[in-house]
Order: C-alpha cells, then sequence, then structure tokens
C-alpha cells in the first residue's frame, strides 16, 4: 500500500488523493510504503520516504513510476509493485531477478578489485546491508537505522561492517593518545587501605588556581 503527500500552498503536508493524476503524483514530497508480506522485520508497518531531488534515484520517484505504471495497465489496487506489464501481459519480478541484476552491475563495475567484494557475496541482502552502511556513515543513530530498515531487534548490526574504510578512519590517530585515566574498580575487589596509607604518592595534589 502506497499514499503519496504534497505540501500545500500554506506549507501543509496533505494526503494525495488515490486518483491523483499522474503530474501530481511525481510532484509528491514524500511518500508512506506499508509492508505487511516482507520475509522478516516488523509486519505491516510503515515507512515513510522523503524526496531526495533525484529525477531517477529517488525513493518516491521509483514508487511514483511503479504505482502509474500498474494503474496505466488497470491493475487492480492489490497488485504487488513488483508487476510489470509486457506485451499485454503481466508479469513479476522476483528476488532471483534482483540477484542477477546486482551480481551484473557489480561485475560491470568491478567490485571485486575496486571494492575488495566478491562478486559471489552480492545478492538481495546487499540492499540492506549497503542501506545500513550508507545510513550508518552519515551519522544516523542505531534507532533510526533499525527503524527505517524495519528491524525487530540489533541484529541489524550485524550489516555494519567495521571492515570499511570510513568505520576506521582516524581511530589509529586517536589510539596514540595519551590519557591520564585511573581505575576505580581498583579497590573494590580487595581492600587496599593499609597499601596505599603507607605508600609514597607521586601525585600533585596542590590545588590549582581557580580562573
Amino acid at each position: 500500500d502506497v499514499t503519496f503527500f504534497r505540501h500545500d500552498s500554506q506549507g501543509t503536508l496533505r494526503q494525495l488523493p488515490r486518483n491523483a493524476p499522474a503530474s501530481m503524483i511525481m510532484e509528491a514530497t514524500s511518500a508512506t510504503l506499508k509492508l505487511d508480506n516482507q520475509k522478516n522485520g516488523w509486519k505491516a508497518v510503515c515507512i515513510h520516504q522523503h524526496a531526495n531531488g533525484d529525477c531517477f534515484k529517488c525513493p518516491v520517484r521509483a514508487l511514483g513510476r511503479r504505482v502509474l505504471h500498474i494503474r496505466d495497465n488497470k491493475g487492480p489496487p492489490e497488485t504487488y509493485l513488483s508487476a510489470y506489464w509486457a506485451n499485454g501481459s503481466c508479469h513479476f519480478v522476483t528476488n532471483n531477478h534482483i540477484s542477477v541484476g546486482l551480481k551484473m552491475a557489480a561485475a560491470a563495475l568491478d567490485y571485486p578489485s575496486c571494492k575488495g567484494i566478491p562478486i559471489d557475496r552480492i545478492d538481495t541482502h546487499s540492499l540492506r546491508c549497503g542501506g545500513a552502511n550508507a545510513l550508518a556513515l552519515s551519522g544516523y543513530s542505531d534507532r533510526q537505522i533499525q527503524k527505517m530498515g524495519r528491524w525487530r531487534s540489533a541484529t541489524f548490526l550485524e550489516y555494519i561492517k567495521e571492515s570499511l574504510f570510513e568505520f576506521s578512519a582516524g581511530m589509529s590517530t586517536n589510539m596514540k593518545r595519551s590519557f591520564n585515566f585511573v581505575n576505580v574498580e581498583g579497590g573494590v575487589f580487595r581492600d587496599i587501605t593499609g597499601v596505599t596509607l603507607n605508600s609514597a604518592y607521586s601525585v600533585n595534589t596542590t590545588p590549582s588556581p581557580s580562573n
């Protein structure tokens, strides 16, 4: 189920009618997608996507093209978004089609050499993995990523690859820094009062002058 939205002249977000003209749908500023037949994750939840300004690589524009294609071919309201018509017949995009397409694209872009990712590791799950990594690298919180990806638990963290270059950038520089820290658990497991009273301190206890 897909619902499109657009701001009116007063800036208020309005839901577009089901029979909205194609031009209005393709100018929608956002869309809500309700998923109730996915393999895993929350069932019957709504994911809201915003238009990103790109004519082709935009989730709202992609949903608009799908809905209009189904509507132009007189598809019933319950038609899956994966449906398409060719030569007057209805067909469906399957997970195998997507898998083959992803592998072909990865091979054309030479992922093994340029990205260090073997072709046999590219599959439909790569879309969720790539989305989670892109959001993490963009600074979104774990909660936001979990919500957008419809994960019920923290298993989505397995998709965020620590092996990516961007995740380790700057870490080695920060790890060589010297920190003056004290282990506050030192006296929790044994009484060290007698030891410390008879030990010389090399810590400067002179109060620092106030500003």
